[in-house]
């Protein structure tokens, strides 16, 4: 204290003012208020060594640290307020206008897969089809035997799948849920309406007891195979089925079916092929294309350049098949053809890979 002079006791009070006028924050503008004004602040420190000072120097140096305190508390003061200020239009900004328009919630949207799926279900109830389901996880007495597929018959290959144990699987096709649909139309009575799913069509079944009423029936479903995943294949896909069995089924009803389906769907003109093909659990059995909309039928990666797409199998029921859901082949005939809703949607919505369908990128599904 006994160094410093008048002059350098006012300066303090001017630094003070400076570094205020300064601080950036009210944690800056603090650290300036302890500096100088704390306990041991440089002002408080020269305030507090008066005593100390000769008698003749104590009123001109009292008079000059009372001037550089005012000054520093008058500078800190009134850049906290200035500070104050500041924030307050900061948080003014930041708030609710209430004059503005509100916000409405956003929609979802629909995902290409279910609106397809649920358009087919349209389609197929207004031609007199029931939707049915059966479970994904399902024995491999339905999935296989009982549609007619001998054990290790090469016709398994195209379906490899996956397997839980040896009796349970991952379905390949929704095509088990024909046995469980045909065996629910018999009389509760009726043992077959009770058969052991496990039991093949080849061993003796129980002699139906009843006369069991038409099956009509869709079934939409997903399904799983050991597929390579390409433009138009995927190891988890959606499938939509269709079976019919009741007296005079013939081959002439089920073309007529199937163009009036996909006609509905995807437009009258759209062109409709059928092609011998093999089915264990049909026969006749025919493949189902339609023209490639991407190139309008001219040739192009997704329909492999031949102006067609494949899109499901179809046929007339197979006796064995009939046997095993209860019926009696000699008796009536049925029809079943069956889709692959990821193929529909591509057709339709102009698609190009499969596996756009299950990116989940919002940008996609927001067009929908």
């Amino acid at each position: 204290m006994a160094e410093l002079s008048v002059e350098e006791i006012g300066g303090l009070g001017e630094q003070a003012a400076g570094e205020a006028a300064a601080a950036a924050s009210r944690q800056e503008l603090d650290q300036v208020r302890v500096a100088y004004l704390g306990r041991a602040g440089k002002i408080t420190e020269v305030l507090r060594g008066l005593g100390s000072l000769p008698a003749e120097l104590r009123p001109e140096a009292g008079k000059a640290a009372n001037q550089a305190r005012q000054m520093a508390e008058t500078a800190i003061e009134k850049r906290r307020e200035e500070l104050a200020a500041e924030e307050a239009a900061e948080r003014a900004a930041d708030q609710l206008d209430v004059t503005l328009p509100g916000r409405g919630p956003e929609v979802g949207h629909r995902h290409p897969l279910m609106t397809t799926l649920e358009d087919m279900l349209d389609i197929a109830a207004g031609l007199g089809y029931t939707a049915v389901q059966g479970p994904e996880v399902e024995w491999s007495a339905l999935n296989w035997t009982a549609l007619n597929y001998p054990p290790d018959h090469p016709a398994m290959d195209e379906q490899d799948s996956f397997y839980i144990t040896d009796e349970i699987m991952p379905r390949t096709h929704t095509s088990p849920a024909q046995i469980r649909a045909m065996r629910a139309m018999h009389d509760d009575s009726c043992p077959v309406r009770s058969l052991d799913p496990r039991c093949p069509p080849d061993e003796p079944l129980e002699k139906c007891t009843c006369t069991p009423a038409p099956t009509r029936v869709v079934v939409p479903g997903r399904t799983y195979r050991r597929e390579s995943v390409t433009l138009t294949h995927h190891d988890i896909f959606y499938q939509l089925e269709c079976l019919l069995v009741e007296e005079g089924i013939t081959l002439a009803h089920l073309k007529g079916t199937l163009g009036a389906f996909l006609r509905a769907y995807l437009g009258p003109e759209t062109k409709v092929r059928f092609r011998p093909d093999f089915f264990p659990f049909t026969e006749p059995s025919a493949d189902v294309s339609v023209n490639c909309l991407f190139c309008e039928a001219k040739g192009c990666r997704f329909c492999k350049h031949s102006g067609w797409v494949e899109i499901g199998g179809s046929g007339l029921v197979h006796p064995n098949v009939l046997t095993a859901g209860g019926y009696d082949p000699d008796r009536v005939s049925g029809l079943a053809f069956g889709f692959g809703i990821e193929r529909l949607a591509q057709h339709r919505f102009n698609i190009m890979h499969i596996r756009t369908l299950y990116d989940n990128d919002m940008r996609f599904l927001r067009q929908f």
